[in-house]
């Protein structure tokens, strides 16, 4: 008898908890709210971090050129492709206009008796933020221009694989089997816009 008393009142109590339910809300209005930041130069936490500095040459290639025979040697050659270790990178992160120029210089090839004259470095690549690096850097010659910034800031990244060699003929040159000739390319990064102040 106490559990049918006990069911009747909870059907009561139901539809008066709907009721209170159904009640609607007031309607509570938007706000907004704002989100900014400043510029600095360097990371203040890490301000002698490389990867901090407003304008680097990062890394330059290497280039082999693998064997040549003697009689190519004797009487010349074009357009020998180079086998590229790296690439040329350089980042520009400074405040303001990206102007900078990079310029390359040559040695003549040489071993321990013999430097072979009339070499010229031939290169042609496209940056990856559109610069066009074009250039003949000879043998013991001024250094040229091979690539000037076109005002875009980041890292930017030349694959070489289009460089090629050009020799002109050494007919007095005295060879011997597996000798190796070497040069030293210079790479000189620079620009007339004051880098960024310290952070």
């Amino acid at each position: 008898m106490k559990t049918k008393l006990f069911s009747a009142l909870a059907t009561m109590v139901a539809p008066t908890a709907m009721t209170v339910g159904s009640v609607s809300a007031d309607a509570v209005a938007p706000q907004t709210s704002k989100a900014d930041f400043s510029v600095v130069a360097k990371d203040p936490i890490n301000p002698t971090d490389p990867e901090n500095v407003t304008l680097v040459l990062k890394s330059v290639p290497s280039f082999s050129f693998g064997t040549i025979e003697a009689s190519a040697i004797y009487a010349g050659f074009t357009g020998k492709v180079a086998k590229t270790a790296g690439a040329l990178e350089i980042a520009d992160i400074r405040l303001g206009k990206s102007d900078w120029s990079l310029t390359a210089d040559m040695a003549q090839f040489t071993d321990d008796a013999n430097k072979l004259t009339g070499a010229i470095l031939n290169l042609d690549s496209t940056g990856s933020l559109g610069e066009t690096l074009t250039g003949a850097v000879k043998d013991d010659s001024p250094a040229v221009e091979v690539v000037k910034g076109n005002g875009k800031h980041g890292v930017d990244n030349f694959k070489m694989e289009a460089a090629t060699l050009t020799l002109a003929a050494n007919p007095a040159a005295d060879l011997a089997k597996d000798e190796s000739f070497t040069t030293t390319i210079n790479w000189n990064l620079s620009s007339t816009t004051p880098t960024a102040p310290t952070a």
